[in-house]
C-alpha cells in the first residue's frame, strides 16, 4: 500500500512540480544569494514524511527531514553557510539561502524531494549561480605635463569580478585611438578577483575634460573616474576674475548690512534716551496731570516734584 502510494506521489511531483531550468541567479561575492525553488503541486506536504536535498553539481550542500510538515533534522554540509525555512512543506517554498558568497560557489545547483523509506527521488529546481563583485571607484592620476605636449593618464580599479569594460572619453563623449590606451589585468593569487590598471597617452589641449569609465555589465554598474579638467591661461585669467567680482560683491553687501544695522542701533539708543532721563543714577518718570500740573516720580513711586506750567514748587 506504501509503494503505491508513493508510485503516485511520485506521478503527482512529476507532473506538478515546477522544473525552473536553466535559471541564473546573480550572486555577490562576500553577500548572500537566494536559489529559488517552489512547489507548485496539488499535494499537501504537510502530512507526508519526505526529505529534501540541495545539490552543487554532484555534491549535496543541504539536506532535511520533515515528518508531517516539521523539520526534524536539518542537515549543513557547505561549510555551514545554507539555510531553508523550517515552514517549506507549508508555504512549498523550498529555495537555498546561500551566505558569504565565494567565487568557487558558481555552479548549477538542483533541488531533489523524495518520500522517506524510499530510493528514488524527483527533481524539483535547476538553478543556475554566476558572481561577480564590486570593482574599487577608479581613481585618476597625471603625470606633469604642459599645454600641446603628451602626457599620461593613469586610471586604477581594484577587487572585481569578472574582468570589465574599459575605456575612457575624451570631453565626455569622445573615445581615444586605441593605440593611445594601455590596459594591465592581474588576478589576485587567492581570491582570483581583478585588479585593473589603464593608461592614456594624449596630447593636452586647452579646456578638455578626460574620464576613465569602467563597466562591469554583470552587474550592471558603471563606475566613472573624476573628470580632470585642463584650462587655457585665458580661461584661468577668467575664472581668477570672476572669482574676484564675486568676491568684491560680496564685500559690498556685507558693509552695507553692517552699516544699516548701527544706523538703527544709534536710532535706538536716541529713542531710550528721550523717554528716559536719568537723575543721580534714579529713573525719572513724567506723568501729566490737570491744572498744568506735572508729577515727577522716580523709579520707586516716590514723588520728587511738583512743576507747576512756568514754575517749579517743591
Amino acid at each position: 500500500m506504501k509503494d503505491t502510494c508513493f508510485v503516485v506521489l511520485l506521478l503527482c511531483i512529476s507532473s506538478f512540480f515546477s522544473v525552473q531550468a536553466d535559471e541564473c541567479i546573480v550572486g555577490v561575492i562576500g553577500e548572500r544569494a537566494i536559489l529559488p525553488c517552489v512547489y507548485n503541486g496539488v499535494k499537501n506536504l504537510t502530512l507526508l514524511h519526505i526529505s529534501s536535498e540541495w545539490k552543487r553539481g554532484m555534491e549535496i550542500v543541504h539536506t532535511a527531514f520533515w515528518m508531517e510538515g516539521k523539520v526534524e533534522m536539518q542537515n549543513v554540509s557547505h561549510s555551514n553557510r545554507t539555510t531553508v525555512s523550517s515552514l517549506a512543506p507549508k508555504t512549498g517554498d523550498f529555495s537555498v539561502e546561500l551566505h558569504d558568497i565565494h567565487l568557487s560557489d558558481a555552479h548549477n545547483y538542483s533541488f531533489n524531494l523524495k518520500l522517506l523509506g524510499q530510493n528514488r527521488s524527483s527533481l524539483v529546481c535547476t538553478v543556475c549561480l554566476t558572481i561577480a563583485g564590486h570593482f574599487s571607484r577608479p581613481t585618476l592620476l597625471r603625470a606633469n605635463g604642459v599645454y600641446g605636449a603628451e602626457t599620461s593618464l593613469l586610471c586604477n580599479s581594484l577587487g572585481g569580478f569578472p574582468s570589465p569594460s574599459i575605456y575612457w572619453l575624451v570631453n565626455h563623449t569622445q573615445r581615444p585611438p586605441e593605440t593611445s590606451v594601455t590596459t594591465y589585468m592581474t588576478t589576485l593569487p587567492q581570491s582570483e578577483l581583478y585588479n585593473i590598471t589603464t593608461v592614456l597617452s594624449i596630447n593636452i589641449s586647452v579646456d578638455t575634460a578626460v574620464s576613465c569609465v569602467i563597466e562591469n555589465k554583470l552587474l550592471n554598474e558603471t563606475l566613472k573616474a573624476t573628470n580632470f579638467v585642463f584650462l587655457s591661461r585665458k580661461s584661468e585669467r577668467r575664472l581668477s576674475e570672476h572669482i574676484w567680482v564675486f568676491s568684491a560683491a560680496l564685500c559690498v553687501v556685507v558693509s552695507l548690512l553692517v552699516a544699516t544695522s548701527l544706523y538703527f542701533q544709534k536710532k535706538w539708543d536716541r529713542d531710550q534716551k528721550r523717554k528716559q532721563h536719568r537723575c543721580g543714577g534714579t529713573e525719572v518718570l513724567f506723568i501729566y496731570g490737570s491744572n498744568g500740573v506735572i508729577l515727577l516720580y522716580d523709579s520707586h513711586s516716590f514723588v520728587l516734584q511738583m512743576i507747576h506750567v512756568g514754575r517749579a514748587l517743591t
